[in-house]
């Protein structure tokens, strides 16, 4: 078909290219926008004891900076039951002479809190392998949906609750591997565009949360980014790579000679 035989424009072509164009420059700028909120969130989220909630499977950084900006101090809590107590994690209960039933969730509650938790209870149903199993099971004898994220939320506070108040990384008689802190908040500030300094202050932050026995393991694993990041070509990463041997030192690791990731050999330092 020769270009004199072609069907003409549609005449409304430039004003759908201006709209859509506006809409893609309105929806960077909010990207944006959030990117540097999260950026932000997760500078103050590292300065607490809710980072050590990275090490459980499926939580994230945007997920446990939501839970522990609504719970507060977890100094707060005597016991999960004042966590749960506090969210409304339980039915409502109606008793009257011989009447005694439950219904809904109880009107009564913290409602941002308890949203935080439901929105844990989600995540544990989509990226955590042993919830995703016994969600199906709780599904298969007929519970609905609302009463299986309860159910899961309520079994979460207990965990989350001696994780924080105990300072200690995920332990599970499902052996499921736990996830790396230091490894995940790497991962999220880079995706962020978050600049190497502030990478660097952010996970020495997070390195004064984790316990003692538990810092060689996250170095070991953040070791395997600073090599990666020094091998690079581009600018960016390679001085990544080099700021993060000071974390690396921190959490007990350092090179035997000058050439700090090049070498693959390191030693355990005395803390």
């Amino acid at each position: 078909m020769g270009a004199g035989n072609a069907t003409e424009s549609d005449p409304m072509a430039i004003f759908h290219t201006r709209v859509w164009m506006s809409q893609l420059d309105d929806w960077t700028q909010k990207t944006q926008q959030i990117d540097a909120i999260e950026r932000d969130l997760a500078g103050i989220f590292v300065k607490t004891p809710y980072v050590l909630l990275l090490s459980h499977p499926g939580i994230n950084v945007v997920t446990a900076a939501e839970l522990g900006s609504e719970m507060g101090p977890i100094e707060n809590y005597a016991s999960p039951k004042a966590v749960s107590g506090r969210a409304g994690l339980f039915p409502s209960r109606y008793q009257s002479d011989e009447v005694d039933r439950t219904g809904k969730l109880t009107r009564f509650r913290n409602a941002k809190l308890r949203a935080a938790w439901m929105m844990i209870a989600d995540n544990m149903c989509k990226c955590n392998r042993y919830w995703m199993v016994k969600a199906e099971k709780w599904k298969s004898e007929g519970h609905k949906s609302q009463d299986i994220r309860c159910r899961i939320a309520n079994r979460m506070t207990r965990i989350v609750f001696k994780m924080v108040s105990g300072r200690q990384i995920y332990k599970h008689p499902s052996r499921l591997d736990r996830g790396y802190v230091m490894d995940k908040l790497l991962v999220f500030l880079r995706e962020h565009n978050t600049s190497p300094a502030i990478i660097v202050r952010d996970l020495k932050y997070a390195a004064d949360q984790l316990p003692k026995s538990s810092l060689i393991d996250e170095g070991t694993k953040l070791q395997e980014a600073a090599l990666k990041a020094q091998r690079s070509r581009r600018k960016g990463p390679q001085e990544l790579g080099t700021l993060l041997v000071a974390v690396l030192a921190r959490l007990g690791i350092a090179a035997k000679d000058d050439d700090a990731l090049e070498s693959t050999q390191l030693r355990v330092l005395k803390l």
